[in-house]
């Protein structure tokens, strides 16, 4: 009931069109939206700064009927006043009789029995009309609203009531959304489009190119803060500095959200954008409180605030990323002791829940270097050896040698980078920080010791020759079998192939074995344990099982995308010795390829593995026929032996590979065959035929077909018998 003697004044500036001021940029899929709409009811919602007004003002330039425009503020929560002011705003476009606005200006009428009625009636008078209530967000008072509910559901059909705010009030839509007569837009309607962020963008004189992407992604669609990040640019600061933290888009959010909060949701806001994104449960655990959910749904209600939705539940939120920088850093200046608390324990939460990019961004942020450390450490070995290093590489950039320099951890993970890479320097110096910042504590990746870990690492690089490799292995299967100890099989897989370059077959031969099972987790240790397994297959005439074995070793290398690692040089060696033993020529020169990009990279390091790297590399050359490939692996073979003087199965392969090489420049100029040909040679002057032979040989028939047939070409005939004769000939068999 309004009291005696009321006199309500209506400024005229808060009716009529707004005023646009500057360019506008076209929206034409939301005035599309809006103009292909028959709903009678539009809500229009949406953060500060998304456009719901301009966007409503294109609809209003493109719509031929009138637009009635108001915008509420606080006074409007009197009811009288608010009808008052609405029926003003129509009298703009329509005539309104002057009896209604004296009816409504008079003292003591009920509102919903006689001041509703009123309005409603002008409204009719007016035909075909657009009200708009802009700011609706400003209407708190039960009585307002109740009187805005009212007119909600008597307007005549001639009338589009469109409530433009940042959040709604209760207006029971219900079953206007089930039959279709309210058309709601929000933020992901509202969001510019590349093309319009582009236009904003342009319409300040911002430059428009690779920096506009950018813009457009760290915005979200926001036209607020695209706009002032144009303007920013315009003005010659760099893309970077675009972030929540910059003055001119920080002073908008504050003047325009955070300014307008209660203390208390304004220090959950602030608390809770510690976390990248949250669900009610993450801030009640990393905030320490038990009423998250609650203050979510208050922020939701109270105009989203840059408050977005990752699922439909609303289970699950983030902030918009401009306002989340700006939350983090008035945390971090207005209150540094709570910043890093609140950090670490959102590190100690997402590690828990298995991000430990997450944790290790709030563990740095909260100083904590010693967890920092931890989390880079804990994955290293796997991250370097299944494919990827890329992670630990970006892991390792975010930590400064202060942190190498006094904790293990992260000295240690480093020296996993740089076995990766093949870089003995980084090795080196990552195990003498280690050492020196050892304080006698286990690692985060279960290493019982830095001694351990720092022994894991040096069996590989292998400096002191085979025997030290195996003595620097000893050292961690010591420390425990698989059960208690994660890294025993990798440890014995070292080991094996180190045996197994000593010559020691058989007790490589179990070694390697052994460490196969344990070894799932760990898939660049299992492709180079098998890798040896099938070498050592091979030397003893199993071809099957080395083909197998072999080709389970490259299978893990190309799924697992390990080619740019340097250990799996023995790999490519392996299967292009096996492939070229088999006859698959194109196959054997692909591995081939493999090895020796890796064997480039692999430099100084690991002699022993060079040395048999090359001393393989020129067997397969043998085996396809390629002398200038012998030559160079040979010589390369030879000269990183020098410092392998225990590897004494890589220096007899290495002597093999020379006197065969010298044999064939004492031949002279005759057809050159492949040693997989020269084996088929012999099968050839018997009366098997080429499935037998293939039997034999444990090859396919199409590949003996295909190597018979290559031997007839290179000798110049035409048949079996004719190829025998002339192989006698040229003294490259032997008759009885």
């Amino acid at each position: 009931m309004v009291g005696e003697g009321w006199v309500a004044h209506i400024p005229s500036a808060t009716y009529g069109p707004p005023r646009l001021g500057g360019a506008v940029v076209a929206r034409p899929a939301i005035t599309e939206l809006l103009s292909a709409s028959d709903a009678g009811l539009v809500v229009v919602t949406a953060p500060a700064g998304y456009g719901k007004t301009t966007a409503v003002a294109l609809w209003d330039h493109s719509d031929a009927r009138p637009f009635a425009w108001v915008r509420l503020d606080h006074l409007d929560n009197d009811p009288a006043h608010l009808l008052l002011h609405l029926v003003t705003a129509v009298d703009q476009v329509a005539a309104v009789d002057a009896a209604t606005f004296q009816y409504l200006r008079g003292a003591g009428r009920a509102v919903e029995t006689q001041l509703v009625p009123a309005s409603i009636a002008a409204l009719e008078s007016a035909g075909q009309i657009v009200l708009v209530l802009d700011d609706i967000h400003e209407l708190t008072h039960d009585a307002a609203v109740s009187a805005l509910r009212a007119l909600v559901q008597l307007a005549p059909a001639s009338t589009t009531l469109t409530l433009i705010g940042r959040s709604a009030p209760p207006l029971d839509l219900a079953r206007r959304r089930l039959e279709g007569r309210v058309l709601e837009i929000g933020t992901e309607q509202l969001k510019l489009s590349a093309a319009e962020a582009e236009s904003a963008l342009d319409s300040v004189g911002a430059p428009v190119g690779p920096s506009a992407a950018l813009v457009i992604e760290r915005c979200e669609g926001w036209a607020a803060g695209v706009v002032m990040a144009g303007m920013a640019l315009r003005d010659g600061a760099p893309t970077d500095v675009i972030t929540g933290r910059h003055r001119m888009v920080a002073d908008y959010l504050v003047e325009e959200v955070l300014g307008r909060l209660n203390p208390e949701i304004g220090t959950f806001l602030i608390e809770s954008a510690v976390l990248d994104h949250f669900t009610a449960e993450d801030l009640n655990s990393v905030l320490q409180r038990g009423d998250s959910a609650d203050m979510l749904n208050a922020i939701h209600a109270s105009g989203n605030l840059f408050l977005v939705a990752l699922d439909e539940q609303g289970i699950e939120y983030r902030y918009h990323r401009l306002f989340a920088d700006l939350l983090r850093e008035r945390l971090r200046n207005r209150d540094p002791a709570r910043f890093r608390d609140v950090a670490s324990r959102a590190a100690a939460h997402l590690e828990r829940a298995g991000d430990i990019d997450g944790a290790l961004v709030h563990a740095l942020a909260a100083d904590d270097l010693a967890r920092a450390a931890a989390l880079v450490e804990r994955d290293a070995v796997r991250l370097g050896f299944d494919g990827r290093a890329g992670i630990l590489e970006r892991r390792l950039s975010l930590l400064d040698e202060h942190v190498f320099a006094h904790h293990p951890d992260a000295a240690i993970a480093r020296a996993w980078f740089g076995l990766t890479l093949g870089d003995a320097d980084l090795i080196q110096r990552s195990l003498l920080l280690a050492a020196a910042a050892d304080r006698g504590a286990a690692l985060a990746d279960g290493a019982p010791s830095v001694k351990v870990a720092a022994a894991l690492v040096s069996s590989l690089v292998g400096i002191g020759g085979v025997l030290e490799v195996v003595r620097h292995a000893d050292t961690v299967c010591a420390a425990g079998d698989h059960l208690v100890n994660p890294w025993w099989g990798a440890a014995a897989s070292v080991k094996g192939g180190a045996l197994s370059m000593a010559g020691d077959s058989e007790n490589a031969r179990a070694t390697l074995e052994s460490s196969l099972p344990v070894l799932d987790d760990l898939p660049g240790f299992r492709a180079v344990a098998l890798a040896h397994l099938a070498l050592l297959d091979l030397d003893d005439g199993a071809l099957q099982s080395a083909a197998r074995r072999s080709a389970q070793a490259r299978g893990i290398v190309d799924s697992r995308d390990l080619c740019d690692l340097v250990p799996m040089v023995l790999v490519y060696a392996v299967d292009g010795l096996v492939r070229g033993h088999r006859g698959d020529v194109a196959g054997a020169r692909d591995a081939v390829r493999g090895a020796e990009r890796l064997l480039d990279r692999l430099g100084d390091l690991a002699a022993r593995t060079a040395a048999l790297g090359h001393a393989l590399t020129a067997a397969t050359a043998l085996e396809i026929d390629d002398p200038e490939l012998w030559r160079r692996h040979v010589d390369a073979g030879l000269l990183a032996a020098r410092r392998e003087p225990d590897a004494a199965a890589v220096h007899q392969r290495l002597a093999r590979v020379r006197e065969l090489l010298a044999a064939h420049a004492q031949r002279g100029p005759r057809p050159s065959l492949t040693a997989a040909e020269l084996r088929l040679l012999p099968h050839l002057a018997t009366h098997l035929s080429l499935q037998k032979i293939a039997g034999e040989l444990h090859l396919g028939r199409e590949t003996v077909k295909s190597q018979a047939t290559a031997i007839y070409r290179k000798l110049s005939v035409s048949s079996r018998a004719e190829a025998v004769a002339e192989a006698a000939r040229l003294g490259l068999l032997d008759l009885p």
